[in-house]
């Protein structure tokens, strides 16, 4: 489809592409995005086409909801977007870029068993959501002004954590009527045992199934994913994985042969 779309106003060359490795898809990791970006701007670059990074995502249909894949494949880091208005075809509008504190650490949890909601069942799905009352609204970007983004600039996790904790908790109420309610039942049985051991920097990714945890340091990080997997054990949870990932601050890299 991507070649297809480039090839109705350009004269591409040949090329053969291979995709070594790839993010899980329908996992609430913005993978389409990622991909679709990926490949278009590698056959824009190769062919010499002048498209920038928001043509290609136009031509492709990313960011009709959320600018923030368009964002990270930039530049990576901690981003923020305020949203569209109604009809408007350009994507969100980023408002905040910020490198995310080296030290802090991510664990993610996916669950193998399921597939989240994507293509037509999830416009289905927002369509259906009942009106969101401005108050959950005011309290999100309370969260966001007060808590998240100071929380980042002074590295102050504690602070970060409330913010995190707060929207996650007003997401789950509004996509499952219930704060401590998650997509995979097995990931929400895991968020209720580390919510019991004082661990709160927990969520999900958009529309899930995917886990996140985020930790202060790599140590602490060490320990939660050995806790985690003789959980996983003890409890016999099937399908789930654990990967320790870091955050990326940089965006798009092309390597040419023979460089590291």
């Amino acid at each position: 489809k991507i070649i297809d779309i480039l090839k109705k106003e350009n004269d591409l060359s040949n090329f053969k592409i291979s995709v070594c490795d790839e993010i899980p898809a329908h996992n609430g990791l913005g993978s389409g995005t990622q991909l679709a970006l990926s490949v278009g701007y590698l056959i824009a670059e190769f062919n010499k086409l002048k498209l920038d990074i928001n043509q290609l995502a136009f031509l492709f249909r990313r960011g009709r909801r959320s600018g923030i894949g368009i964002e990270c494949f930039k530049k990576g880091g901690f981003n923020i977007d305020v949203g569209k208005l109604k009809g408007s075809i350009k994507p969100p509008l980023s408002i905040f870029n910020m490198k995310w504190p080296k030290d802090w650490k991510i664990l993610l949890i996916l669950d193998k068993n399921l597939e989240g909601l994507h293509g037509k069942k999830e416009v289905q799905e927002l369509k259906e959501l009942k009106k969101i009352h401005k108050n959950k609204t005011n309290l999100n970007c309370k969260s966001l002004l007060m808590n998240i983004i100071p929380g980042l600039i002074e590295k102050n996790f504690e602070e970060f954590t409330k913010g995190i904790r707060a929207i996650q908790d007003m997401m789950s109420e509004t996509f499952y009527g219930k704060r401590t309610k998650y997509a995979s039942i097995s990931i929400e049985k895991i968020f209720k045992n580390l919510n019991k051991k004082g661990i709160k920097c927990y969520g999900q990714s958009s529309w899930g199934p995917t886990g996140f945890v985020f930790v202060e340091n790599s140590k602490k990080r060490n320990e939660l994913s050995k806790y985690l997997e003789t959980y996983i054990s003890l409890n016999n949870i099937h399908g789930l994985k654990i990967l320790k990932v870091e955050g990326r601050n940089f965006g798009k890299k092309i390597i040419s042969k023979g460089e590291e």
